[in-house]
C-alpha cells in the first residue's frame, strides 16, 4: 500500500485532481500569490546566484498558495511518508521565518513540526533507492496519478520522453543553488538540450568492495582506503596465491566492470566513451584496457577462470554473495546489500589512484529530482523540491529521520556532510569525499545514456570475447 493511500490522501494526478476544502491551520504571513501553467523557457541555464544576497530579493514575498485556493503536491522518492511530512512542514515554518534562534534540522522539536499544519496537501509515493524508471512513470499517466516531482534512475530516457519539465527559469536566482554551497557541475550534469532538468538529491560512488574473510585467509590483514595499480596487484597477488592446488577463491570478480571508470581514475580525466572512435587511441583508455587485461592474464578475475573452474569455486552460488570473492567493483549504493551477507568483513576502497598513498578523484553517480512536465503549478512545486534536496536543514532533518546507507549530500555543507555520513554504517570511507568533491568526476551511469549503453555494449561485445581470447592463449 502506497503511503498516500495509508493516510487517505488523493492519489490525483496534479493536472486532474478535484479542489479540496481543505482549511488552512496555518496563517502565512508573507504575501501569497498563486501562479498557474506551466513557463516555456527561453534562457539556457539559470543564473546561479553568489552567496550575496540583495536587499530587494530578500524582501520579495515567498511563493504560497492564497488562502482560497487548495493544492495538492505528490512526490515519488525512497523518503517515507513521515520524513517527507516533516520536510514539507519544516519549509513551511522556514519560509515563515516561525524557526527560533539557533534551530536547526538536527535541533528542531518533532512536536513542533506536528502543530504546522501544511498550506497544500502532500502525497507521497514511495520508490526504490535510486527512484523511478519511464515505465513507472508511465504507468502512473496511465492510473491519473503522475507525481510532481520524482526521483529517477533514468534522467536521458525521462527528458528525452517528455516527462520532465525544463526548469532553468525557475531555478534562476534560487539561493539555495550558491555557488558557495553547492557543486556546479552536479548539477550542470543534469542539462539536457541546453536546459536544466534536474536538481541533484542523492549521490552515489564508484568503489572498489572487498571481503575482508577472503584477504585474512591469504594473509592481508587490512587494507587502506588509498589504492594504487600496484597495491592492488600485491592484494591480488597474494589471494592467488590460495589457488596453487586448486581453485577456492576468486581473487577479482569481474575486471571488465572497472572499464567505464578506470581511465577517469587513473588519469584524472573527464569521462571518456567509446561512442567517440577517437577514445579507443587515447592513451587514458588504452593504458585502463590493458591494466584489465593484465588481470585476466595473471589469472586474477573471472574472465580468467574457465567455466569448470568457475563451478568448482561457486557451485550455483551468485559469486559476489558466495564469500569467496576478494575484490570487485561497484557503487556505494550497493552497500546495504553486500552488508546484508558480510555485515563484519565488508570493506571499501577506492579506485586505483596511479601514485602510492594519494586519492584518486572521485567517481561520482548522481541521481536527480525532477518536476513533471504535467504540473500545474511548476514554481511552488520546485522551490518545494529544490528545498528538499538542497536546503542544509532540510538535509539534516531528512538524515536524522531516514538513514540512507551510501549516499553523499548534494551540498558542500560540512555539518550536512558529518551528519549524513556520520549516521552511516560506512560512513568513515564516505566523509573522505568531502574535501575531494572539487576533483569529481560525474559518470553518466544514472541517466540510461546512449553513449554508457555504447560503453557497456563495447565492453560486452569487444572486451569480453578479447580476455576470453587472451585466457585460450594462455592456456
Amino acid at each position: 500500500m502506497l503511503a498516500s493511500d495509508k493516510y487517505g490522501m488523493n492519489r490525483g494526478s496534479c493536472s486532474n485532481r478535484k479542489k479540496g476544502d481543505r482549511i488552512l491551520a496555518l496563517v502565512l504571513i508573507l504575501p501569497c500569490i498563486l501562479a498557474f501553467g506551466c513557463k516555456k523557457v527561453t534562457n539556457s541555464y539559470p543564473s546561479i546566484p553568489t552567496s550575496d544576497v540583495s536587499s530587494e530579493s530578500e524582501s520579495q514575498p515567498s511563493v504560497s498558495l492564497a488562502p482560497s485556493e487548495s493544492l495538492e503536491i505528490t512526490i515519488a522518492s525512497p523518503l517515507s511518508y513521515e520524513t517527507c511530512q516533516y520536510v514539507a512542514k519544516l519549509y513551511v515554518a522556514k519560509e515563515n521565518n516561525l524557526l527560533g534562534e539557533g534551530v536547526t534540522g538536527d535541533t528542531i522539536d518533532l512536536d513542533y513540526l506536528d502543530s504546522i499544519d501544511l498550506p497544500f496537501v502532500l502525497n507521497v509515493y514511495g520508490t526504490g533507492d535510486t527512484g523511478c524508471n519511464t515505465a513507472t512513470l508511465q504507468q502512473w499517466i496511465n492510473d491519473g496519478n503522475m507525481p510532481d516531482i520524482f526521483l529517477t534512475d533514468e534522467f536521458d530516457k525521462v527528458v528525452s520522453s517528455g516527462y520532465a519539465l525544463p526548469i532553468t527559469d525557475i531555478l534562476a536566482g534560487n539561493e539555495l543553488l550558491s555557488v558557495d554551497r553547492t557543486y556546479t557541475d552536479m548539477i550542470s550534469s543534469f542539462f539536457y538540450d541546453q536546459y536544466q532538468y534536474g536538481i541533484p538529491f542523492q549521490t552515489a560512488a564508484a568503489v572498489l568492495f572487498c571481503d575482508m574473510e577472503v584477504l585474512n585467509l591469504a594473509g592481508v590483514p587490512g587494507v587502506s582506503f588509498q589504492q594504487s595499480e600496484a597495491s592492488i596487484n600485491r592484494i591480488l597477488k597474494s589471494i592467488a596465491a590460495l589457488n596453487d592446488k586448486e581453485k577456492v577463491v576468486l581473487p577479482f570478480y569481474m575486471a571488465q566492470n572497472m572499464l567505464p571508470y578506470l581511465p577517469c581514475s587513473i588519469y584524472s580525466c573527464q569521462y571518456l566513451s567509446v561512442s567517440s572512435e577517437e577514445t579507443l587511441s587515447k592513451p587514458a583508455y588504452v593504458h585502463s584496457l590493458n591494466y584489465i587485461r593484465s588481470l585476466a592474464k595473471n589469472n586474477y578475475c573471472y574472465e580468467s577462470f574457465t567455466q569448470e573452474e568457475l563451478d568448482l569455486v561457486f557451485n550455483g552460488v551468485s559469486p559476489l554473495l558466495s564469500r569467496r570473492v576478494g575484490i570487485w567493483a561497484g557503487t556505494t549504493d550497493e552497500l546495504p546489500r553486500y552488508d546484508n551477507y558480510m555485515p563484519n568483513t565488508l570493506n571499501l576502497m577506492q579506485y586505483p589512484a596511479p601514485k602510492e598513498d594519494t586519492y584518486s578523484p572521485p567517481l561520482l553517480i548522481s541521481y536527480p529530482l525532477c518536476i513533471s512536465s504535467q504540473c500545474e503549478h511548476p514554481k511552488e512545486i520546485c522551490d518545494l523540491a529544490v528545498f528538499f534536496a538542497m536546503d542544509e536543514d532540510a538535509l539534516l532533518l531528512t538524515s536524522r529521520l531516514q538513514n540512507r546507507e551510501g549516499y553523499l549530500p548534494s551540498i558542500s555543507s560540512p555539518s550536512v556532510w558529518k551528519s549524513v555520513t556520520g549516521r552511516q554504517k560506512y560512513g568513515m570511507y564516505l566523509i573522505q569525499y568531502m574535501e575531494l568533491m572539487d576533483q569529481a568526476i560525474y559518470i553518466p551511469s544514472v541517466s540510461r545514456s546512449q553513449d554508457f549503453q555504447k560503453d557497456l555494449n563495447y565492453i560486452t561485445d569487444e572486451v569480453q570475447p578479447l580476455l576470453e581470447k587472451e585466457r585460450e592463449d594462455e592456456a
